[in-house]
C-alpha cells in the first residue's frame, strides 16, 4: 500500500506544479481561459474524481460490499457541478479533493484496502484495485495536461 500511496503522491505533486503554473501565471490563465477544451477536461476529470472519490472509495469503506454504478461522463458533462465554474476554481477543488485523498491513504487501516464494493459493469473491486486504476489513468491525463500547457506556450 505504501508504494501507491507514494505514487499517487507523486502523480498529485505533477497536478498540483502544472495547476499552479496556470493560476501563478495570469496571461497563460487567460490564454487558457478562453480554451474551453482544457477546461472541459479539468471539469469533467474533477467531477469524475469527486465520483470516485464520493460515491466509491468512501462507500467501500462504510459500507459492506456496496453497489458502484458506472460513471456516466457525458452526463458529467451536461450537469456536473464544475462544468460552469472559472477554471481557477475547479483547479483550487481538484487540488484540495486530492489533499483530502491523500490524507485518507495515509490513515486508512490495512485491512481496508482490500475491502470491496460490487462494480455495475466489472462486479466486486477492490478500494486498492480503484485507487491503482486512479494512478494509472493519472498518468495519461497528465501527459495530455502538459502536452496541452507546451501548446498554449509555443
Amino acid at each position: 500500500m505504501r508504494e501507491l500511496i507514494e505514487l499517487f503522491e507523486g502523480n498529485f505533486k505533477q497536478y498540483n506544479q502544472l495547476l499552479n503554473k496556470l493560476e501563478g501565471n495570469p496571461y497563460l490563465l487567460q490564454s487558457l481561459g478562453s480554451n474551453a477544451e482544457l477546461q472541459e477536461k479539468l471539469s469533467l476529470l474533477t467531477d469524475i474524481q469527486d465520483e470516485i472519490v464520493d460515491f466509491r472509495l468512501k462507500k467501500i469503506i462504510s459500507e459492506e460490499h456496496p453497489y458502484l454504478p458506472r460513471i456516466n461522463p457525458e452526463h458529467l458533462k451536461q450537469y456536473g457541478i464544475h462544468r460552469q465554474q472559472p477554471l481557477q476554481k475547479i483547479i483550487l477543488d481538484f487540488l484540495q479533493q486530492r489533499r483530502a485523498l491523500i490524507k485518507l491513504l495515509h490513515a486508512l487501516p490495512l485491512e481496508n484496502w482490500e475491502r470491496t464494493g460490487v462494480h455495475e459493469d466489472e462486479g466486486h473491486i477492490s478500494f486498492k484495485e480503484l485507487v491503482r486504476r486512479m494512478i494509472e489513468k493519472d498518468r495519461k491525463i497528465l501527459e495530455e495536461l502538459k502536452q496541452a500547457l507546451m501548446v498554449q506556450h509555443t
